[in-house]
């Protein structure tokens, strides 16, 4: 009887599903030469993936000109060799070339992703792009509607990474991108269910040591006194280069992310959409001009553990907190040459520090102090103040400030013009050891 009921059980289960193969772009007429448009093969094997209900449309390894825009389908993966992130291997594995929208910031971006479809595996370069002359570009990747996923691109050259929205997206999921991107990085708005972003990493080096023909990684130009100047691809994107920017985004998720060498490495603002509020650990920013800058944000507001935060030599402040922003860092570090680290601008603004580490380099400037609040609330616990100088800095419009249980290289320099509600207590002076 138990061997019958075996041999019907397994009678009644249905037939294993085999997935189909599958779709070889190459079937379609793309050439992996670098030099033959290959936008409508791509898009004729993207229709023939949705057309039989989804699957993958298959990159292989090779170079692949895209002079124009294609659309991934609900359900069609564009699917590169790459499952690991690399260097900017452009001579391996499943690349790229846009010179589509050249001079156009706004044009279409080159892969438009559809609700659920993803892109993954590739190398992305703009094989036009020159440092001497960088042009406009549009979005590389942008996505629209739930479930956008990018996983395993790497950027050598593009001027805009990815975009989320703007537009209903939700869900969406960015991991394991890395490289050089010169104007935007990512962009997330219109997304009101939880996204991630998850081991992203935009670095110069991307692009300097990919030795892409025809784009030097570093370029001279006549400088004072006739003297030559050697400009490197750091030198543009600190004066242009956004890295991460959020508008409207309900509790993002963002975790390992890093950026070197930005105008701002993380920046928050409103959109018709709205403003964000999210989840941040792990995040850093390297040799920026502004590592964070909040222009907005929800009342949730912006949470940071684990940060860490390095200005430039032209850093005003390495964290700016404007308008009505809400930010809670906790547990984050900064070093370096900026001015000041933190400020505190908004008149409607609350900054929260708790368990920080100050350690920033260079000569401290009579001006400005570590941290500074000309207007809002601030809390500042728990953190290490770790040379001696100006080190907080009350204006008299803040509202309210508790600054307590922190620890100061000498006696600590707190200066308090605030006509509001100020506690000050339980400070220590720390005098290292010899």
């Amino acid at each position: 009887m138990c061997l019958a009921l075996v041999f019907a059980v397994c009678a009644a289960e249905p037939p294993a599903v085999v997935a189909e193969a599958a779709i070889d772009v190459r079937a379609f007429g793309a050439a992996a030469d670098g030099k033959t448009d290959a936008t409508a093969a791509f898009a004729q094997a993207l229709s023939a993936a949705a057309g039989r209900g989804g699957g993958t449309v298959s990159v292989p390894a090779g170079l692949f000109l895209l002079a124009g825009s294609v659309n991934v389908p609900t359900g069609v993966a564009l699917q590169g060799t790459w499952a690991w992130p690399h260097h900017g291997a452009w001579r391996q594995g499943s690349t790229l070339c846009l010179t589509g929208g050249r001079g156009r910031e706004d044009g279409p971006a080159a892969i438009q992703l559809g609700p659920s479809s993803a892109v993954r595996g590739l190398t992305i370069v703009h094989p036009e792009q020159m440092l001497e002359d960088v042009q406009p570009y549009p979005w590389a990747i942008r996505g629209t509607g739930m479930h956008c996923t990018v996983e395993n691109v790497t950027f050598v050259n593009c001027f805009q990474g990815i975009a989320m929205g703007p537009g209903s997206n939700e869900l969406h999921l960015i991991r394991n991108v890395f490289g050089c991107v010169l104007r935007r990085g990512i962009f997330v708005d219109g997304t009101t269910d939880i996204g991630r972003i998850e081991n992203v990493h935009f670095n110069p080096h991307y692009w300097v040591r990919a030795e892409f023909p025809g784009t030097p990684g570093v370029w001279r130009v006549g400088g004072a006194g006739g003297k030559s100047e050697t400009r490197h691809p750091q030198w543009y994107m600190q004066q242009h280069l956004d890295a991460f920017i959020f508008g409207r985004t309900d509790w993002e998720y963002v975790l390992n992310t890093f950026v070197f060498g930005a105008k701002i490495g993380y920046l928050f603002v409103a959109t018709r959409a709205g403003a964000a509020n999210g989840n941040f650990l792990g995040i850093g920013a390297d040799w920026c001009t502004t590592c964070v800058k909040v222009e907005a944000s929800q009342p949730m507001g912006i949470l940071v553990t684990n940060g860490e935060f390095v200005g430039n030599h032209g850093c005003e402040s390495a964290i700016e907190v404007q308008g009505k922003g809400v930010l809670q860092l906790c547990n984050s570090n900064f070093w370096g040459p900026q001015k000041r680290n933190v400020r505190l601008s908004g008149e409607e603004a609350f900054v929260a520090l708790n368990q920080c580490f100050f350690r920033e380099s260079g000569p401290a400037p009579e001006d400005a102090a570590v941290v500074e609040a000309r207007g809002g609330a601030l809390t500042v616990q728990g953190c290490a103040f770790m040379r001696p100088r100006r080190h907080i800095d009350l204006g008299e419009k803040v509202k309210t400030a508790i600054i307590s249980g922190n620890t100061f290289r000498g006696a600590p320099a707190i200066a308090n013009a605030a006509k509001g509600d100020v506690k000050i207590d339980l400070n220590v002076s720390h005098v290292p050891a010899q």
